[in-house]
Parts: C-alpha cells; sequence; structure tokens
C-alpha cells in the first residue's frame, strides 16, 4: 500500500505552493488562502485527533490523505453559488425511487459536482463505505482491501485484461484496480468534472497508459463496440437506472464471453418492513444519505441478470469482518460531525464562506439512521454480486 502511494505523495506535495500562489492577485485573494489554510489545519486536526485508523496509517498515506483533503477544501472554497444552489436542490430526487425525466438526471450531476468534494475532506473520497474487510484497518483501508481481494482478483483480471468501470466517479477506484491488477480499466461517468479529476490523477502517477476516462450517461447505451470488455465493475452506480434490464443486456453485449462482473450496491433486506412507518422513516434518511434512488431487492437483480445471459456465480453480503458496516459509517460520521461544529463557529464568526456550513450540514443529515438501519439489518451498501457471461 505505501509503495503504490509513494509516487502521489510526492507530486501532491506541491498542492500547498499552489493555494499560496494564488493569493498574488491581492489583498482579498491571500485573505482568502489564510482562511482557507486555517480551515484546512483545523480540519486535518479533527481528523488526526477523531479517526484512530488515521493515526495507525504509514506517513505516506496520511500524506495522501491530507493532501487529497487540502484540494477539496480549496474547491468547496472556491464553489460558485449556483453549484451550492443545485446541489442542495438535487436532494429531491432522493424522494423518488426512478430517474425519470432529464431534469433528474442533471439533478444527479448536480449532486455528484459538488459530493464529491465534500467527500474527499474525509476518507471516504470514492464516495462509498466499502464491506468491512478488517475493523481493524480505516475506511481507505478496508477499501483498497476490498477493491483488491474482494473484487479484483474475483473478476480474473491482469496484464492485457480491459476492464469497465461503470459511474465511476473521480477514477480512484478504477486507478486503483488498474495499479494493482495491472490491466487496463475504462471508467465510464456522467459527471465531466469529475472525469478531468481522474485524468489529472492517472497523468499526475504516470497511469495515462492504463486508464481512459470516457463521459456518458448509462441510461443513454454503453458507447463501445460489441466484446470489447474483459470484466466489468460497478460500485453503488445503478441505483440510477432507468431501464435496468436494458442495461444489463448493454452490459452483457459489450463483454467478451467469459468475462464476469462485480456488482457492489445498496439492497433492501428481508427484515425491511415496507409497512413499519420507522422503518420507512429511515429508508427515506439512508437514501438521501448514500445518494439513493431505486431501493431493489438483490433477488430482483439476480434475476434479470440471469435473463440478460448471466450466469450468477454468488450474491451475498460481501462484509467478512462481523457482517456489517456500521463501525465504519460511524468512523465517517464522527469525522464530519466533528468538523461541522468547527465550521459552523468559523462561519459563524464570519472567517469561512457561510456555505461550509450550510454544504456540511446537508451531508450529514441522516448519519444516525444510516448506523441504525445496518445494525437492524433493514438495508445494506455492500452486497456484492458475481456473475458470468458464459464462454462459447
Amino acid at each position: 500500500q505505501d509503495e503504490r502511494l509513494a509516487v502521489t505523495c510526492r507530486i501532491e506535495k506541491g498542492a500547498c505552493s499552489q493555494l499560496a500562489a494564488s493569493g498574488s492577485d491581492g489583498i482579498r485573494a491571500g485573505a482568502m488562502v489564510m482562511r482557507f489554510c486555517s480551515v484546512f489545519v483545523v480540519l486535518v486536526a479533527a481528523g488526526i485527533a477523531g479517526l484512530c485508523a488515521v493515526t495507525r496509517s504509514s506517513p505516506q498515506v496520511l500524506w495522501y490523505r491530507a493532501s487529497t483533503s487540502m484540494k477539496a477544501l480549496y474547491a468547496i472554497f472556491t464553489l460558485p453559488q449556483q453549484h451550492i444552489d443545485d446541489f442542495l436542490k438535487s436532494y429531491e430526487i432522493f424522494d423518488k425511487e426512478a430517474i425519470e425525466t432529464p431534469a433528474d438526471a442533471q439533478n444527479i450531476v448536480n449532486y455528484y459536482q459538488v459530493l464529491n468534494h465534500l467527500c474527499a475532506i474525509g476518507e471516504v473520497e470514492k464516495m462509498y463505505i466499502p464491506p468491512a474487510m478488517d475493523l481493524s484497518l480505516s475506511i481507505f483501508g478496508n477499501q483498497l482491501l476490498w477493491e483488491e481481494k474482494g473484487m479484483a482478483d474475483k473478476l480474473d483480471i491482469g496484464p492485457g485484461k480491459k476492464v469497465l468501470d461503470v459511474g465511476c466517479g473521480r477514477g480512484r477506484i478504477a486507478h486503483h484496480v488498474a495499479s494493482y491488477s495491472g490491466a487496463h480499466v475504462t471508467g465510464l461517468n456522467i459527471d465531466k468534472s469529475q472525469l478531468q479529476l481522474g485524468r489529472e490523477f492517472a497523468k499526475a502517477t504516470g497511469m495515462e497508459s492504463q486508464l481512459a476516462f470516457v463521459h456518458g450517461n448509462y441510461n443513454d447505451g454503453l458507447p463501445f463496440p460489441d466484446e470489447s470488455f474483459d470484466a466489468l465493475y460497478h460500485v453503488q452506480a445503478l441505483t440510477y437506472a432507468k431501464d435496468l434490464p436494458a442495461l444489463l443486456k448493454d452490459m452483457y453485449r459489450v463483454l467478451k464471453p467469459g468475462a464476469k462482473i462485480s456488482f457492489l450496491d445498496w439492497f433492501k433486506l428481508p427484515a425491511y418492513n415496507p409497512e413499519d412507518p420507522h422503518h420507512k422513516k429511515l429508508l427515506r434518511e439512508v437514501k438521501a444519505v448514500i445518494g439513493a434512488v431505486k431501493t431493489p431487492a438483490p433477488e430482483e437483480y439476480n434475476t434479470l441478470l440471469e435473463e440478460a445471459g448471466f450466469k450468477v456465480i454468488s450474491s451475498q453480503e460481501a462484509s467478512e469482518d462481523g457482517g456489517h458496516q456500521w463501525q465504519l459509517v460511524s468512523q465517517a460520521e464522527f469525522f464530519f460531525e466533528s468538523a461541522k461544529s468547527i465550521v459552523s463557529f468559523l462561519a459563524k464568526y464570519g472567517l469561512i464562506p457561510k456555505h461550509f456550513d450550510v454544504l456540511l450540514h446537508r451531508l450529514t443529515e441522516g448519519g444516525q439512521s444510516f448506523v441504525e438501519a445496518d445494525k437492524l439489518s433493514l438495508f445494506t451498501t455492500s452486497w456484492q454480486i458475481i456473475a458470468q457471461k458464459p464462454k462459447k
């Protein structure tokens, strides 16, 4: 893990000097940078104090997380007001159970163009809580472990193989899968700003030859020729599918015979009672926390995959250490709640823009509901399905 991040850490050390240079345009810019730096120092201190796992990380990992947080904070600091307004409005889609209109699709873009920066402040830059693989590790450590042992190894990928990441976000999962396996990974995403971040990171780390990023909406069809890929995966991305049967058939089309797929997604579990008012309240609040729209059961996906032509190899909870994610969710919640308290204080006295406070309050609403629902086994975001396109 340390070796894989060493190059990234050396390159990202330039972030501080770039931020300082931005203050040369005048007194106002200089004051803005000073306020930003004060926020960064305080939030990083809160993160180190609040996350035991971070203190067990190597210096390289710690610097990577800190420098990523710095860049995310700067991006939030300079957000246009329109992006802030659009982000807050985008939460209306989580009251639905399906993406139906172009306005819904635009809400997804508006949501993620801000969320990706908010998540990068802490340990959820990849915008997912991973399966609990080893609770002695941090969220980031569990992400790396699952991406390697829980997914890449199960897809049987390696040098010379071509892999499709559907809904790739900032491209950090694709980057790690490519680095770990030696395969070439193509990421598809609806948000151009996140794709640009993925390209920049690939260039900065010398991974351009193993990574490609394509703009597109999977609801409009996958923009690739037949039998293009040796494997395919998505991580909590198909909740926005308008026509899931059609999308699964399109995935089947772009895969070579014998190719495997891995789905890690949000599902309701048998303990969920749709007639229980408290269960319904938890569902509504958790959907807003994790950015979910459709709430299927695993059996629905299994059936549709088989109808699309795939053979389902396994369909099960991927958390190996205790079978639940709530301890990792609590880590993320503690960090962001601590950060929110500090930000509220700084915003109150005009040391930082008030939109910091607004955004963090919106982000953290419902965190305890996520923990409670996971403890009750009502829902999970770590159910994994492995399936295969039959060989000819």
